[in-house]
C-alpha cells in the first residue's frame, strides 16, 4: 500500500517532481565538481604557483654581510663564503623530497660584458644531478624553476659557452640570438660565448647575462662552488602552529611540525641536508600562495552551501507544492487511522527518492563538470573519486530532509475533519 501511494505521487505530479529532481540534480553537481577540486586544489594549484619562482632561498650559514641590489649579488665571487655543488644532489633525500618541485643554485660574477659592466649569473638550466644512495639522477634548474621567463630563441645547454642576455642589455649592446659576445672576469681570463637566446623575466636578469654555471665558476676561478640556491617546493600554507619555535615545543608537537610540509620545515630540512647553509623562507612569495589558497578554499566552500542551499530550496518548493495539492488524501489517511509519522515518512520518502536520484546524477555530472574545470585551468583533467559517492548521497539525503522539515510539520499538522469539510 505504501509503496503503491509513492508510485501514484510520482505518476500525477511528474512536472514537479521533474523539476525538483533537476534542481537537485544541478546542485550536486555543483557540490561534487567543487568537492572534487578542493581535494586536489592544494597540490595541484601549489603545484601550478611553483612555477613562478622559489619560495626558498638557501645562502651559507657563515657568509659575510650581503651586498645586493635587485637580486643580484654584488660582491666578487671570491669573497664570502660559497657552498659546494657536489652536496646538491641531497636535496632529494629529504622527508620531504617528493614536494621538491626543482632547484638552481645560483653564482654571480661581476664582469665586462663587449666592454660594459654587467652581472654574470651563472645557474642551471636543465642539469642532471645525481642522487646519493641512488643510481638514478633529477633534471633541475631554471626551465622548470622560472617557466615564466620569456626566452627569444633558445635555452642553452649547461655543459656549454651558451649564455642568455637579458632583455635591457641585449637592446643596450644590440645583442640577438647567434650574437658573439666576450665575457671578460675582473681576475682571470677572457672566454667568448654564443648568445642562444634573450630572455625577459621582469627582474634583475634582463641587466644580466645568465649563463651555465660551471662557464661562471670557470670565469671566478671556483670550480664546484655556488653563492646561494633557489628552491621550489610544494608547501602547506602557514598557520599559527607553523611560526611556532620548534625549541620551545613538546615532542609530539614537534612531531607534528615536522610532519607538516610548512615551507619553514622544509627550509629546516633543507639547512640539515646541506652543511654549512642557512635556509630561508622568500615570505612574500610563501605568503601570495597561502593567501590564494585559502581564498580559493573559502570560495568553493560558500559555492558549495550555496548549491546544497538551493536544492533545498528545489525540494522543498515541490513539497509544500505537493502537501497543498494533497491535503484532502492527507486527511483521509489521518481519518482511516494513519499515524502523524506514517504520513511523515510518505512525504519524507519521496523527497528521499528525489534526493539520492539527483544525487547519483548530480555526482556524474559533478564529476565530468570537475574533470573539465581542472582541464581549462590546471592543463590537465581530474580523475574520478568513487570516494565522493557516498558522501553527495549523503549530503543529498541530508538536503532532502531538510528542504522537506517545513512541509512535513505542515502536513503533520492538518486536520481531518477541516480539511475534509473544505474539500467537500
Amino acid at each position: 500500500m505504501f509503496l503503491r501511494i509513492l508510485q501514484q505521487s510520482f505518476r500525477r505530479q511528474r512536472r514537479r517532481k521533474g523539476l525538483a529532481a533537476l534542481a537537485v540534480i544541478a546542485g550536486m553537481a555543483v557540490a561534487t565538481a567543487m568537492l572534487a577540486l578542493r581535494v586536489n586544489l592544494g597540490d595541484d594549484l601549489n603545484a601550478e604557483l611553483r612555477h613562478i619562482g622559489a619560495n626558498l632561498v638557501v645562502n651559507p650559514a657563515s657568509d659575510s654581510l650581503p651586498l645586493a641590489l635587485n637580486g643580484v649579488d654584488l660582491r666578487p665571487a671570491g669573497s664570502g663564503a660559497l657552498l659546494d655543488e657536489s652536496d646538491l644532489g641531497r636535496i632529494k633525500t629529504i622527508f620531504w623530497t617528493n614536494n621538491i618541485v626543482a632547484f638552481a643554485p645560483i653564482l654571480d660574477v661581476p664582469a665586462r660584458v663587449n666592454g660594459t659592466p654587467v652581472t654574470i649569473e651563472g645557474t642551471y638550466f636543465n642539469h642532471e644531478v645525481a642522487v646519493p644512495g641512488s643510481d638514478r639522477g633529477i633534471s633541475t634548474g631554471m626551465e622548470a624553476l622560472a617557466s615564466e621567463w620569456s626566452v627569444a630563441g633558445r635555452w642553452p645547454a649547461d655543459h656549454s659557452t651558451g649564455v642568455l642576455a637579458g632583455a635591457s642589455l641585449a637592446r643596450r649592446l644590440g645583442l640577438h640570438a647567434g650574437s658573439i659576445v666576450n665575457l671578460v672576469p675582473a681576475h682571470g681570463a677572457a672566454t667568448e660565448a654564443d648568445v642562444t637566446g634573450v630572455v625577459s623575466t621582469g627582474g634583475a636578469e634582463d641587466d644580466a647575462v645568465v649563463a651555465p654555471l660551471a662557464l661562471a665558476q670557470q670565469l671566478a676561478g671556483r670550480p664546484g662552488k655556488y653563492r646561494r640556491l633557489l628552491v621550489s617546493a610544494i608547501t602547506k600554507p602557514e598557520d599559527a602552529f607553523a611560526r611556532r619555535d620548534p625549541a620551545s615545543m613538546s615532542a609530539s608537537d614537534e612531531e607534528r611540525w615536522m610532519c607538516s610540509p610548512y615551507a619553514l620545515t622544509i627550509a629546516a630540512q633543507l639547512q640539515q641536508a646541506l652543511p654549512g647553509s642557512s635556509a630561508a623562507v622568500v615570505r612574500p612569495v610563501a605568503e601570495s600562495e597561502g593567501v590564494i589558497l585559502s581564498q580559493l578554499r573559502l570560495l568553493i566552500w560558500f559555492i558549495t552551501l550555496l548549491a546544497l542551499g538551493a536544492s533545498a530550496l528545489a525540494i522543498s518548493a515541490a513539497m509544500t507544492a505537493a502537501v497543498l495539492e494533497r491535503r484532502g488524501e492527507i486527511a483521509l489517511m489521518k481519518a482511516v487511522g494513519a499515524q502523524d509519522r506514517a504520513v511523515g515518512l510518505l512525504f519524507f520518502s519521496e523527497a528521499a527518492l528525489l534526493a539520492l536520484a539527483g544525487g547519483a546524477a548530480g555526482y556524474i555530472a559533478g564529476e565530468a563538470l570537475a574533470s573539465g574545470l581542472a582541464s581549462r585551468l590546471l592543463g590537465h583533467p581530474l580523475a574520478w573519486k568513487p570516494v565522493l559517492a557516498p558522501l553527495v548521497l549523503l549530503l543529498a539525503l541530508a538536503v532532502a530532509l531538510l528542504g522537506s522539515w517545513s512541509p512535513l510539520r505542515r502536513a503533520m499538522q492538518v486536520e481531518p475533519a477541516a480539511a475534509l469539510r473544505s474539500e467537500a
